[in-house]
């Protein structure tokens, strides 16, 4: 079944899915089509395979697909017997003794979703279990096409070391672009409270304390954070229990951002951001379940230039010129404003990418952004529906 060229360009497909926004989609279009299947699909579950976080499917459509997750997937009369069996393989559900045709064609999956579908046979196992996630692959025949045979459910199985070393590899290029996210959110956002599963805050940055004691809005009371407004205080607690719920599995939890009013000001911003307890574990000073970022709209965030300086070892000039790319602006725009030559702009980047060991100007405006350079400095206080004017 996979053989020759064919292979080959699965196995590329495989390995390049982990860096394509819809590489894993192009790899089960290669399997669907390879194994004479009608669809396929990969679900990302809890540790007991009874709850979907997300998934990726082809030739299924995306109502059909919504039902399966919210409902039908715990349902399939093939996954009780798939949960009793080894992981690390496929099984036949015709073969393996997952469940018998007949018990299939009677069961509400079948009647209610995998008919209209014209689902029949299938071949599924857990392909991976890693920090407290399952994930399971599902290949899916017609009736007219017939069940997966040993040789077929034997050359899935093949595959399957493959298919676990491209998953490992997702996972570590998912929590690096977590910790990139999360340090570039450092540098934007430098007041942060962290929240335990409780509630109760187990981490405040020096700003975020700072803010806490000069804002009559916002106190501590046992260790919580309370709000003087009441609409504010309800919102925050209905973000935080959707970031706690097991029940929320099913839809991704996202967050939000809780307004907190201020008379004849512009209003104190909370960005609430649930936190992957795996994923992010190593990145933050203590473990949590939520983030809070504080936002005040009356302060501008500054780069320190000094700070930036000393910690890449470069000249006053070049921690400007670093800082101005870093904001995005283009070395003849900095040169101009500068009144110097392009030349000695050019010179300068020249410098520090070989004082950073980086290479390109992208590369610089990530790590620029990563560093805890930024500091606030207080605007002018505007009243907030003055602002708005005009």
């Amino acid at each position: 079944m996979f053989v020759g060229k064919g292979l080959n360009a699965l196995l590329d497909a495989l390995y390049y899915a982990p860096y394509e926004a819809s590489g894993w989609q192009e790899f089960l279009n290669r399997m669907v089509s390879l194994s004479g299947s009608r669809s396929a699909r990969i679900l990302v579950m809890n540790k007991d395979a009874d709850q979907v976080f997300n998934g990726v499917q082809v030739n299924t459509d995306a109502s059909a697909h919504k039902a399966f997750v919210e409902h039908y997937v715990n349902l399939c009369p093939w996954r009780p017997g798939l949960a009793s069996l080894p992981p690390g393989k496929f099984y036949s559900s015709f073969l393996d003794g997952i469940c018998d045709q007949k018990t299939f064609y009677r069961s509400e999956f079948f009647n209610d979703w995998a008919r209209g579908l014209d689902i029949h046979h299938g071949a599924s196992g857990t392909v991976w279990q890693h920090e407290g996630q399952t994930i399971q692959m599902f290949m899916q025949r017609t009736g007219g096409q017939g069940h997966f045979t040993r040789d077929e459910t034997n050359a899935f199985n093949a595959l399957t070391p493959h298919i676990r070393r491209a998953l490992r590899l997702e996972a570590m290029i998912h929590q690096r672009k977590q910790q990139q996210d999360y340090l570039e959110q450092q540098g934007r956002f430098s007041s942060m409270l962290l929240l335990n599963a409780r509630k109760e805050v187990v981490y405040a940055s020096e700003s975020a304390w700072e803010m806490l004691r000069a804002e009559p809005s916002l106190r501590m009371h046992a260790r919580k954070l309370r709000l003087q407004d009441k609409a504010a205080q309800d919102l925050l607690d209905r973000l935080l229990v959707a970031s706690f719920d097991d029940s929320h599995v099913h839809t991704p939890v996202t967050g939000g951002v809780v307004p907190v009013w201020r008379y004849g000001r512009t209003p104190l911003l909370m960005q609430v951001m649930p936190l992957h307890p795996d994923a992010d574990s190593g990145l933050m000073p203590v473990p949590a379940h939520v983030a809070i970022y504080l936002v005040d709209g009356e302060q501008q965030s500054q780069m320190d230039l000094g700070k930036l300086a000393s910690l890449l070892d470069l000249t006053p000039a070049e921690a400007r010129v670093a800082a101005r790319v870093a904001q995005g602006e283009k070395p003849a725009d900095i040169a101009a404003s500068g009144n110097v030559s392009l030349h000695t702009i050019r010179s300068q980047i020249k410098s520090i990418f070989i004082k950073t060991d980086i290479t390109s100007q992208a590369q610089l405006t990530k790590l620029v952004r990563a560093l805890p350079v930024q500091r606030q400095v207080h605007q002018p206080r505007v009243p907030f529906l003055l602002s708005s004017v005009g």
